[in-house]
């Protein structure tokens, strides 16, 4: 009998923040990972990092702009040709600001320049819909896979609209409706699409704001990373619609705990 060969799993927006988390945990599993991003030097430490996370899986980074037609179609022959299949999508590539306005954060709606606008949706919303473009033919061919599209949970009350973020809330609302309607699309094929709504996790794009103050705390990138996986594994005759996963508070005096 031919052992089974290790899941092909691809990720997106790799190269940092919850991206890496995910694709060292994918490692650590055992998949074949391709991370994607545009920084081929940090790209390069994801795949260490996979490497040293252990795994009989292959580890593999490809520098890419995924908001490209023609890079996510270099994608798509990528994974045809060299394993001949895709298991698993996880599209966590996601921007708040382009720093276009001089800040880490989106400006107002009327200071916001039609660049930084088309930038967010390009990477948010066009970049997620290219990139499981590029793998649906593969799954359905087999007749299984899993596509897990990165939200966002904005408020602890879920995915709303906030103040100073215009661009980020349409991106994150019109991807999710997109992946509901792709989920439709494709259950006959044995495919299982759905989007994850994460509250604030501590990652570059949170680093130094307020963005955690609402929730009352933060949640580590890997324990993010090892709830993806988790649903992963449910039973495929299981679905759980738009699952929000929202950090527990900080218990008061935790940050002094240990401090005399």
């Amino acid at each position: 009998m031919t052992p089974a060969q290790p899941p092909v799993s691809v990720v997106t927006g790799g190269s940092s923040g919850i991206g890496r988390a995910l694709a060292i945990a994918l490692a650590g599993r055992g998949d074949h990972v391709v991370v994607v991003g545009r920084n081929a030097d940090r790209l390069a430490q994801t795949c260490a990092d996979m490497d040293t996370a252990g795994g009989a899986g292959r580890h593999e980074s490809l520098a890419l702009d995924i908001t490209q037609e023609t890079s996510c179609a270099a994608l798509r022959d990528y994974l045809a040709h060299t394993f001949g299949r895709a298991d698993v999508l996880i599209a966590s590539a996601g921007i708040g600001a382009t720093g276009a306005s001089g800040s880490r954060l989106p400006p107002p709606t009327r200071d916001m320049a039609l660049d930084e606008w088309n930038a967010v949706l390009g990477v948010n919303l066009h970049g997620v819909f290219l990139s499981n473009r590029a793998v649906i033919p593969l799954m359905q061919q087999q007749g299984s896979g899993a596509i897990i599209n990165i939200g966002s949970s904005t408020t602890p009350h879920g995915l709303r609209g906030r103040p100073m973020a215009p661009a980020y809330c349409a991106s994150k609302f019109a991807m999710g409706a997109y992946t509901r309607a792709l989920a439709d699309e494709l259950a006959d094929d044995g495919i299982h699409v759905s989007a994850v709504y994460p509250g604030s996790v501590e990652t570059p794009l949170i680093e130094n704001t307020m963005l955690d103050g609402p929730f009352g705390g933060s949640m580590a990138q890997e324990s993010f990373a090892q709830a993806v996986l988790g649903l992963l594994d449910f039973a495929p005759e299981i679905s759980l619609p738009d699952p929000h996963l929202i950090p527990m508070p900080r218990r008061r005096g935790r940050a002094s705990k240990g401090k005399t």
